[in-house]
Order: C-alpha cells, then sequence, then structure tokens
C-alpha cells in the first residue's frame, strides 16, 4: 500500500521516528478516528520524548490525519459524514484542475502509461481479498496523473487525501461492487483527457468522483439496513 513517498534516509531524528510510527500506527488502525494522543503516551509508544512528539502531532496535524481538539487535546481525525464530504470535494477541486492542465499538455507516453495503468485498474477485483491490490493501483493512477500536471501543490494535495483515504477505510466496511460501475471507468477519464478539451475531461472527471459519492451513500444505507435487521 503506498502511503508516502519513496525516500531513503539514512539518518532519522526523533521527531522523524515518532512521526512514522505514530502514522503507520494510525493507518494500520492500531490508534483509532478519535482516539486522544497524549503527549506522554505517545512519548512512551515511540520511545522519544515530548518535544520530538509534539513536532511529530504538528506534522500529522498538517497531513490531515490528527486534529487538535479545545480542551481535549490532539486525536486521531474522527471521520465523520461531514469530513468526509470535505475532503471528497477537495480531492474534486484538485482533481479536476489536473485533468484540465492535461488535457492541453499530456504527451502520448503519458497517455499509453495511464491507459495501461487504467486498463490494470479496472480490471482489478475491488472485493476484500483484493481490495489492498486495487486501492494502491487505484492512489498509483491518481497519483500520477497529478504528477504528470507538474504542479507540486496539486501532488501534494493529493498525497494527503490518500492518507485520509486509508484512514477512512479504517472505519468503513464496505467495498465496491464491479457491476455497480462501468467496466472501463478509469479509462474514460484517460480517453477525456486524450481528446485535449479541459471541459469535457473536467466533465468526466466530475462524473467519475460522482459515481464514487453516490455508491458510498448506497453502501452506506445497505450497512445501515443490515444493522438494523440485526437490531
Amino acid at each position: 500500500m503506498v502511503v508516502t513517498e519513496s525516500t531513503v534516509h539514512t539518518f532519522q531524528s526523533s521527531a522523524d521516528i515518532a512521526y512514522n510510527q505514530i502514522c503507520k500506527k494510525i493507518l494500520d488502525g492500531e490508534l483509532a478516528p478519535g482516539q486522544r494522543l497524549t503527549r506522554r503516551e505517545m512519548a512512551n509508544l515511540t520511545g522519544v520524548s515530548i518535544i520530538p512528539v509534539i513536532e511529530a502531532l504538528h506534522r500529522l496535524e498538517d497531513e490531515g490525519l490528527v486534529e487538535s481538539v479545545p480542551r481535549v487535546g490532539s486525536r486521531v481525525l474522527l471521520v465523520t459524514d461531514d469530513v468526509i464530504r470535505d475532503r471528497l470535494m477537495l480531492r474534486e477541486a484538485i482533481e479536476c484542475q489536473v485533468v484540465r492542465i492535461l488535457a492541453e499538455s499530456i504527451t502520448g507516453e503519458q497517455v499509453n502509461n495511464l491507459m495501461y495503468m487504467a486498463d490494470q485498474l479496472d480490471s482489478t477485483s475491488r472485493e476484500t481479498e483484493y481490495s489492498d491490490i486495487f486501492w494502491d493501483r487505484h492512489y498509483r493512477f491518481h497519483a500520477t496523473m497529478a504528477e504528470y500536471s507538474n504542479c507540486q501543490s496539486l501532488i501534494t494535495g493529493l498525497r494527503k487525501l490518500n492518507l485520509f483515504h486509508i484512514l477512512q477505510r479504517q472505519t468503513d466496511s464496505v467495498h465496491a461492487i464491479r457491476h455497480e460501475f462501468p467496466g472501463n471507468w478509469h479509462r474514460l477519464v484517460v480517453e477525456a483527457i486524450q481528446q485535449g478539451n479541459p471541459d469535457n475531461a473536467e466533465k468526466v472527471l466530475r462524473d467519475h468522483i460522482e459515481r464514487s459519492l453516490i455508491f458510498r451513500q448506497k453502501t452506506q444505507n445497505r450497512g445501515n439496513d443490515k444493522k438494523g435487521k440485526e437490531g
């Protein structure tokens, strides 16, 4: 699963150690959404002093995985419907700008690469046993589009959204059912970019994201209905 950029470090500061350990435990679900992260407990957990822990928590807050709450302190971001909706709108803004840029600047080699990644992604099962493979390919496809935009703010923004998405999946047991989506769901985005019309590329991308929202609402309703019957 892609979480952070592939960077080899020969030295890690105490803050780096604390950041990496806390981040991993959040994304692995060991530190659950809403859980308090006291400085002393995080220092004991990571084996570093409180000052580096404070720096690590600030970094995690900037990444969107931790939030600071008055009279509570730091806690793992609580994944609410409002937060999900907010992140979805941010994703739409970022990716719509990405496809607009690509519609005017993408090269033939980049198109071929994205077509290959899209076909590979669209042929990957979303069922539970394959979900890690699917979501890894999903992130790499969208991240590659962002990289081709050559805009660092868009690249960084999408990376942070991926971290949130991993956190969200820790709280959401539903997964996509293949027939709910067109078989060439991601290839359609690349084909729209290839046409060279920014307005049309943006329209297709907005539809792509809207399908994600509609599907999540459907699966949420199914989950609620199931809980109601079991109750």
